[in-house]
C-alpha cells in the first residue's frame, strides 16, 4: 500500500479453521517467588515487645538479611511449606498486636510470619508476592509455645 492508501480492514470475526492458543491457568500469588520489603507504613520500629529499636545493625545485616535472602528464588508455596512459615488470621492473634494494628492503622486480613530459625521470627503482612516486615521477634514472644 502507498502512501495515503487506506489499510486494510481485518474481520472482527477470526477465521472458522482457527483454534485458540493453549489456555493457562492464571498464576497465582502461591506460584510467584518470595520478596521482602521494609516500608515505613507497615515496619514497627518501637513496639515494646517486638520493635525494630532493639535491633542491632549488624545483626539485621548478617542475621535477618541474610535468612531473608535464603528465602529469594523460592516459591510462596515452598515458603509456606518450612517450618515456621505460616499465616496467622486477625482473629488468632493475641490482642495486643491486633490492638497495635488498628492504632498504627495498618488496614490487613492477615499477618504472616517467617521463621529465621528455631526462635527467632519475622512477622509481616503479605501482598501479592511481597512480603513487608512489621516485627521482629527474636524470642518467640508473639505467640510463645507452651514448654513441654
Amino acid at each position: 500500500m502507498g502512501k495515503g492508501q487506506p489499510s486494510k480492514k481485518r474481520g472482527v470475526n477470526p477465521k472458522a479453521d482457527r483454534t485458540p492458543r493453549k489456555l493457562e491457568d492464571p498464576i497465582t500469588y502461591e506460584d510467584t517467588n518470595f520478596s521482602w520489603r521494609v516500608h515505613n507504613n507497615y515496619i514497627d520500629y518501637d513496639h515494646p515487645k517486638l520493635g525494630w529499636h532493639k535491633v542491632a545493625i549488624l545483626h539485621f545485616l548478617k542475621k535477618i538479611v541474610q535468612s531473608l535472602q535464603s528465602y529469594e528464588g523460592h516459591k510462596w508455596r515452598e515458603v509456606r511449606r518450612r517450618k515456621h512459615c505460616h499465616p496467622w488470621g486477625l482473629d488468632e492473634i493475641p490482642t495486643e498486636f491486633y490492638n497495635r494494628l488498628q492504632e498504627r492503622q495498618i488496614l490487613v486480613d492477615e499477618l504472616f510470619q517467617i521463621g529465621l530459625g528455631n526462635k527467632p521470627r519475622v512477622l509481616g503482612y503479605k501482598d501479592r508476592g511481597i512480603f513487608y516486615l512489621i516485627w521482629y521477634d527474636p524470642d518467640h514472644k508473639f505467640w510463645p509455645t507452651k514448654a513441654k
